[in-house]
């Protein structure tokens, strides 16, 4: 079609020669093979090394890494167990769900540990000054690139090339829920500190119970999958798989929820970060006006016609409603997919 449409028109042509009819044959057979289905790969190497493959291998290492004691428990791996500890001493906290006391944790996430040190009776002051350092310089790349839910509804989403995309006024009410359970998990948080500090946690621990030390957690799909289902007793052969029937009720509702939370973001992408996860609604205080965010080139950019990089957006962002020199979203995780699909590449990272 294209070539077509590059050949120029005449009004009056001459009739092909046998040699020309020869020479139409040999610029015909392009377009046959084209017919045939065979692609024409311009640069191979494009499939493998680019921005979105980037993006799931890091994803990969650090579902892994946030979990690094596994490696030395499992196979003796210390070499890269102290490497995680490493990159731990300079970072404890980033702003992701990550559980303190996951058996195999290394590195914890800013609003878990917030939580335990509310209900503890401490202010956080040093979590979230980490957290509020590395939001305003970097903004929710930690949520994009790190999170490990984040990474598990990603991976849930690949395969379904037709997502679903609410429309704005619904998208827009469906992410105030995540604000309100925020706003419960820190009065209960902040509660139970309160009450430690004056003596009275007794009563209100046993009315609170799984709740207690932090509020957020039975319902945190990090902390199911990573204190949670370890602390199990798991069967080692066929004979044992009787071990099953003794988990708790709660726990195989857990692990119901958080298979809920995979299944819908096929349909979805991140549904669970866009409308449920309270630590998403808080980091996004703080990396709205981040230092480095993405911005659209004016001269490329071609809004109305083009809204690829709407459809692609996992957070469901309506990126062309925001100025060209800086998109300042709180639901923005620098992803990068807009980056990664736009036809034009007119979407660049850029300096606030």
């Amino acid at each position: 079609m294209a070539e077509d449409a590059e050949r120029p028109e005449t009004v009056d042509e001459e009739e092909p020669t046998s040699e020309d009819a020869d020479e139409a044959s040999v610029e015909e057979e392009p377009k046959e093979r084209k017919k045939r289905g065979i692609p024409k790969i311009k640069n191979p190497l494009g499939l493998i090394f680019n921005l979105r493959m980037l993006r799931r291998v890091v994803q990969i290492l650090f579902l892994l890494g946030i979990n690094g004691y596994i490696f030395a428990a499992w196979w003796g791996a210390d070499a890269i167990t102290h490497f995680w500890e490493s990159f731990r001493d300079i970072l404890p906290t980033i702003p992701i769900i990550a559980p303190l006391e996951a058996p195999f944790g290394v590195i914890a996430g800013s609003f878990d540990t917030m939580q335990r040190e509310l209900t503890s009776g401490t202010f956080p002051f040093f979590t979230l000054g980490a957290m509020i350092i590395i939001l305003t310089v970097l903004g929710r790349v930690a949520c994009g690139w790190i999170c490990p839910i984040g990474t598990l509804q990603d991976f849930a989403t690949l395969p379904n090339r037709t997502k679903i995309r609410p429309a704005p006024n619904t998208e827009k009410e469906m992410r105030r829920v995540k604000a309100y359970v925020f706003a419960l998990v820190i009065f209960l948080a902040a509660w139970m500190g309160i009450s430690r500090l004056t003596g009275t946690a007794e009563e209100l621990e046993r009315v609170l119970g799984m709740f207690a030390d932090a509020p957020f957690d039975p319902f945190n799909p990090a902390y199911i999958l990573f204190v949670v289902l370890p602390d199990q007793v798991w069967p080692t052969s066929i004979d044992t798989l009787w071990y099953l029937s003794v988990w708790p009720m709660t726990v195989w509702l857990q692990v119901a929820f958080v298979l809920i939370i995979v299944i819908i973001a096929f349909w979805f992408p991140r549904w669970f970060c866009r409308w449920i996860c309270p630590a998403g609604w808080f980091y996004g205080i703080f990396s709205r006006d981040a230092l480095i965010g993405i911005g659209r080139n004016p001269a490329r950019c071609t809004p109305d016609t083009c809204n690829v990089c709407e459809v692609v957006c996992p957070m469901n962002i309506q990126i062309r409603k925001f100025p060209y020199d800086h998109m300042y979203s709180a639901d923005c995780i620098l992803c990068l997919e807009c980056k990664s699909y736009c036809p034009n590449k007119a979407i660049e990272i850029r300096f606030s």
